[in-house]
């Protein structure tokens, strides 16, 4: 495939240089952004909408396949900031989440922070998620990774291909219940 790229006013044909932009490839554009076990939309600082959670169904456009939902009110800070609602809903023990996406590329962001006061050390709740299929965290130990307690942790996947109209993420039980906060889908 071949890339038209302008550069002050100069048109060159093939790869991109170093600090230029390709005109016409964009930013990836959202299609989701959920606000895992949350009952109502949440607006963040930015103002940014999340979507309140949703089982998934026939004829709806997305959502989790089974699990548990906890709003976690008791929390005041999360990394020392007042919380943001995001992290203090929760959806925790589902197989999947699904979401309706024409063929194509996307960047999918997953939202954790482990805030159930039962998870005191690593090694508590260690979980993987499969995107498309492919295994793209595995043996996930919020945990450990953050290094405490209400501490998010955001995982870019990069390069989801989708060939069968819906996009996929599942989620596999090593210890303890899986758990997510949110999730967002860029298509590319």
């Amino acid at each position: 495939m071949r890339h038209l790229l302008v550069v002050l006013g100069l048109v060159a044909v093939g790869t991109a240089l170093a600090g230029c932009e390709w005109i016409g490839r964009g930013e990836p554009k959202l299609l989701y952004r959920v606000n895992c076990g949350a009952d109502k939309d949440y607006v963040d600082d930015d103002g940014t909408v999340w979507k309140a959670d949703q089982v998934w169904a026939d004829g709806q456009d997305w959502g989790a396949v089974n699990g548990q939902v906890v709003h976690r009110a008791g929390i005041e800070t999360i990394a020392g900031k007042p919380a943001p609602g995001v992290y203090l809903d929760e959806r925790y023990s589902m197989a999947a989440y699904r979401f309706k996406a024409p063929n194509g590329t996307y960047t999918v962001h997953l939202h954790f922070a482990e805030t159930y006061d039962g998870i005191t050390a690593a090694g508590e709740r260690v979980f993987s998620v499969q995107v498309e299929g492919k295994t793209v965290l595995e043996n996930l130990d919020v945990f450990k990774e953050t290094g405490k307690f209400a501490k998010p942790l955001v995982k870019k996947v990069s390069g989801v291909e989708v060939s069968d109209g819906e996009l996929t993420i599942d989620f596999v039980e090593n210890t303890q219940n899986p758990e997510i906060n949110g999730i967002e889908v860029f298509q590319h």
